[in-house]
C-alpha cells in the first residue's frame, strides 16, 4: 500500500508498506468519518516516525488493490475523482450552452450524476462525480449537503485507490447541476466566470 499525505501548504509525503497483514490491520483501524478527528496522524516506519498535525492535512491517499471502500450515506451510490479536463467536459463547463438547468426536477428514484468542484485551504482543487439516487424533494438539498458538510469525504481516485478529504479545510464546493431545491438563505446570482464575453449565457441561466 502507498500512503500519500497532502498538507495545506501543498507538500506531499509518500510512505509504503508491503506487508499484507500490516496493510489489512491499518485499513481496518481507519474510519472514514473520523480519520482527521485525532490531533496527530502518525506514520511509523522501521527507521523513522513522522507525525502530521491532522488539522493541517487536507487529503490522504490510500493506494492498494485489496481495499473495499467505506459506505456512503443513504442514496449516495458512489463518488469518483475526475481529471479537471474530463470534469469540465462531462459537466459541460466547456460548452455553456449545454449546461443543465438547476431547477429542472428529476424523477424520484432516478440515478443522477452531480459534478462537484471542491476548493481547499491553500487553493488545491478536487473534481468529483457523485452518482446519487434522487430522493423526495424535501431531502434533495439535505442529502448532498450532508455528504460535503461531514468531517471527511472519501472517493475513488483517478488512478485507483481511495482518498480521504479533510472537510474541515474545505473553502468552497460547487455542484453542477445543483439540486432543484433552493436554500432559503441563498443569494440569487449567476456564476460570472461561466459567462462568455458576449454574455450569451445569461439567458440560459436565468
Amino acid at each position: 500500500m502507498e500512503i500519500r499525505i497532502h498538507t495545506q501548504s501543498g507538500s506531499v509525503e509518500t510512505f509504503f508498506q508491503d506487508d499484507p497483514a500490516l496493510v489489512a490491520r491499518t485499513l481496518k483501524r481507519i474510519q472514514s468519518t473520523r480519520a482527521f478527528a485525532t490531533d496527530l496522524i502518525t506514520i511509523a516506519g522501521d527507521y523513522s516516525l513522522t507525525s502530521f498535525v491532522a488539522s493541517q492535512v487536507s487529503r490522504v491517499d490510500l493506494i492498494t488493490e485489496d481495499f473495499a471502500s467505506w459506505n456512503y450515506p443513504d442514496g449516495i451510490l458512489d463518488v469518483v475523482e475526475l481529471p479537471e479536463d474530463e470534469f469540465r467536459e462531462r459537466s459541460h463547463l466547456n460548452d455553456p450552452a449545454r449546461l443543465e438547468r438547476r431547477r429542472r426536477p428529476k424523477p424520484i428514484g432516478e440515478v443522477a450524476v452531480v459534478f462537484v468542484e471542491l476548493e481547499m485551504t491553500g487553493g488545491n482543487r478536487t473534481f468529483l462525480a457523485a452518482r446519487i439516487k434522487v430522493p423526495v424533494a424535501a431531502e434533495r438539498l439535505q442529502r448532498l449537503r450532508m455528504l460535503f458538510c461531514a468531517p471527511a469525504v472519501h472517493f475513488q481516485m483517478c488512478q485507483g485507490g481511495t482518498a480521504l478529504l479533510n472537510l474541515k479545510n474545505l473553502v468552497r464546493f460547487t455542484l453542477n447541476p445543483g439540486p432543484d431545491v433552493t436554500p432559503i438563505d441563498a443569494w440569487p446570482a449567476h456564476h460570472l466566470s461561466r459567462q462568455p464575453e458576449s454574455l450569451s449565457l445569461a439567458g440560459a441561466l436565468d
